[in-house]
């Protein structure tokens, strides 16, 4: 504390999601000091599943805790693609991505990620129940008000703090959502036996007409599934609105997997419109700067937002160490990182708008180039998406 009582820290980070966590860490690390800032008042059980690829299992790894995320998920061997008549259109087989890579993917709780990322941080580290309230730059630091009273004084601010990112709007950095056409639902199915003993360690992806559903284990009792569909932006559900609307579907396009439906608490199912950010011209203002959804959100058609997070997170702490706290560091992170979150971005976009093809004759087409093209990934469409710097 400074003589007026104002918190003086090297990095001030909004937001305590996955990016933000993984940042704090980092940092500590390399023994700079921090402090993060969560507006809600803990962490949150609410959530579903989510996919940790190659790529954040790596920098998991070069943190020292990779075997804590394993241990707390469920590892994924294979990855099946289909379409909804069982026509198989492709098929990943992770073995390949671990000789590479050195892992396959870890499925597991969102919250429970968000825990094991909690639990490396020292206490006190982060303040829940507080945002940025206001902020001013200075030569040498940024300046902040909390919402909760708190003054704090830190030489550069990180925001972390989502698509609809608050130190985005106060470093006036613009953001435009794009909204994809499609809307979600992600849930836990609970106690579900769907698949046979030796098939325990897929997971799936199932394309229909203007919809699809995907799904794999989180534990060895637990599934984590999800349903895109097309809608109007916007068009809320209640929780029975939903699983009528999902169970109607299921039964259309995807009978065999409706057991995941039925294990399912009505209550516990998440709508969630499917949108990424338009391009943002810069990612930082002076001692300001952005990383993962806050900068650059993507739809989950690779699976891939929070491993772009936790990338941006890791590559930021070496800019620093390399160029200091200051906007240079942030000029040369956003250098390293804007090509592959780029392609990242555009590639799931895209995907999104053939997933859900209704006509026959384009599903038939689409069907025979993903066949051809994408029957398996080659090493180097490997390396692009799962090499890390």
């Amino acid at each position: 504390m400074s003589a007026e009582g104002e918190l003086n820290v090297d990095v001030l980070i909004q937001g305590a999601g996955i990016g933000g966590l993984t940042l704090a860490i980092a940092l500590l690390q390399k023994g700079y000091t921090v402090r993060v800032v969560e507006r809600t008042r803990g962490l949150s059980e609410i959530g579903a599943g989510i996919w940790m690829a190659a790529n954040p299992m790596q920098v998991f790894d070069r943190l020292g805790f990779a075997e804590k995320i394993t241990a707390a998920g469920w590892m994924v061997h294979r990855i099946t693609l289909q379409d909804y008549n069982g026509e198989i259109l492709q098929v990943a087989d992770l073995s390949e991505v671990s000789r590479l890579f050195g892992f396959e993917t870890v499925a597991l709780h969102r919250s429970v990620l968000q825990r094991v990322l909690f639990e490396q941080l020292p206490s006190g580290v982060v303040v829940f129940g507080a945002e940025v309230k206001s902020l001013v730059q200075n030569k040498d630091s940024v300046s902040l008000q909390l919402t909760d009273s708190t003054s704090i004084n830190a030489k550069v601010v990180v925001g972390a703090d989502g698509i609809h990112s608050r130190i985005r709007q106060l470093a006036s950095l613009g953001g435009e959502k794009r909204y994809s056409g499609s809307s979600s639902y992600r849930a836990i199915a609970r106690g579900t036996r769907l698949l046979s003993p030796e098939l325990d360690h897929d997971a799936y992806e199932v394309w229909g007409k203007g919809c699809r559903v995907g799904f794999s284990k989180i534990n060895a009792t637990d599934y984590y599934w999800y349903m895109t569909f097309d809608s109007a932006p916007e068009k809320s559900y209640s929780p029975e609105e939903r699983k009528t609307h999902a169970e109607k579907l299921f039964r259309g396009f995807f009978p065999q997997w409706i057991g995941l439906l039925e294990n399912t608490r009505v209550d516990e199912i998440l709508q969630t419109d499917i949108s990424d950010l338009k391009r943002l011209p810069t990612w930082s203002s002076g001692r300001i700067s952005l990383i993962g959804d806050a900068a650059h959100a993507a739809t989950p058609n690779l699976g891939q937002g929070g491993a772009m997070a936790i990338e941006d997170a890791y590559s930021l702490t070496h800019a620093f160490q390399q160029a200091g706290l200051n906007g240079q560091a942030f000029d040369l992170y956003e250098k390293q990182r804007r090509a592959k979150v780029d392609w990242t971005v555009s590639t799931s976009w895209s995907i999104g708008r053939i997933c859900h093809f209704k006509n026959p004759v384009l599903r038939t087409l689409r069907n025979g180039i993903l066949k051809k093209a994408l029957s398996g990934h080659s090493e180097k469409q490997l390396r692009k998406l799962y090499s890390i710097a």
